[in-house]
């Protein structure tokens, strides 16, 4: 599941680049409680877009593919990729919807457990289990929305309104929308970019129940008819998924195959979590 958390944030910020459609964004990814932030780097060519190192780290790779849509998820240290696509989408949906009546009905019973029934039921899980982790998972995930502040402000020169997000009343994040026309935009990368984004916020929202039931929660990003593209994005959740952040964009041409899933590579079924 922490490999698809990265996806999300960054399918969110997966962002800029000029007319030359080589062009390699670099990002500032910062975790809750860590300094300095690492560097991400983000690469839009040819209907596709490479998430290089997602997460800061160096085995995983992400590439996404807006004709036909899918993503590509690499792990470079084991030589396997798993690939997902919108009948995948659909199967995770199901099998949350499977599990969440399960979860209320569990629900319902600890919220009649007095405190020493509840403190046996958690010894007996091994202490590694909250009670009350698995009430709130078995709860409907509320409506995401997203706000116009009215608040313009630059991030690495480029000029961006604060837009805030919410889930139901409780705001969960915050980010900065570019307008097309700041960002120098082709209409193709546009059009990448943005099939990019849909497909991440389709994903988060069929996987947000399943997910909450391991305790991870998937940040969504509904821009709706909002036109433009974040260049900044902040989690406030108090759930310490940290920011990313556009720290400068570099023209450098691309090779074709760095596009392309390395040969040998063995695929593997998707699956949530390793």
């Amino acid at each position: 599941m922490k490999h698809l958390k990265s996806f999300f944030l960054l399918a969110g910020l997966s962002l800029i680049q000029a007319a030359n459609a080589d062009n390699t964004l670099e990002y500032l990814l910062t975790e809750a409680g860590e300094k300095p932030g690492k560097l991400q780097a983000v690469v839009v060519k040819d209907g596709k877009v490479l998430l290089k190192g997602a997460g800061g780290g160096g085995n995983l790779d992400f590439i996404y593919s807006a004709i036909p849509e899918q993503l590509s998820i690499i792990d470079h240290g084991k030589h396997s990729v798993m690939v997902l696509d919108e009948s995948q989408i659909d199967r995770i949906a199901k099998q949350t919807e499977t599990v969440q009546p399960l979860l209320q009905g569990v629900a319902g019973q600890i919220a009649k457990l007095d405190p020493k029934q509840r403190a046996k039921w958690e010894d007996m899980l091994g202490g590694k289990v909250s009670l009350d982790k698995i009430a709130e998972a078995a709860k409907p995930t509320p409506k995401s929305s997203v706000v116009k502040t009215g608040k313009v402000r630059k991030v690495a020169d480029v000029a961006c309104e604060q837009m805030n997000v919410f889930q139901g009343k409780a705001q969960t994040a915050e980010f900065c929308l570019a307008e097309p026309a700041n960002l120098k935009l082709s209409a193709a990368d546009y059009f990448t970019l943005r099939t990019l984004i849909s497909f991440a916020d389709r994903l988060a929202a069929k996987t947000q129940g399943l997910a909450k039931q391991f305790g991870v929660d998937i940040p969504r990003l509904d821009l709706g008819d909002l036109a433009g593209m974040p260049i900044e994005l902040r989690d406030v959740s108090g759930h310490g998924q940290g920011s990313l952040r556009l720290n400068r964009i570099d023209a450098a041409s691309v090779p074709a195959e760095l596009m392309s899933i390395p040969e040998g590579y063995q695929t593997e079924p998707f699956k949530l979590w390793k």
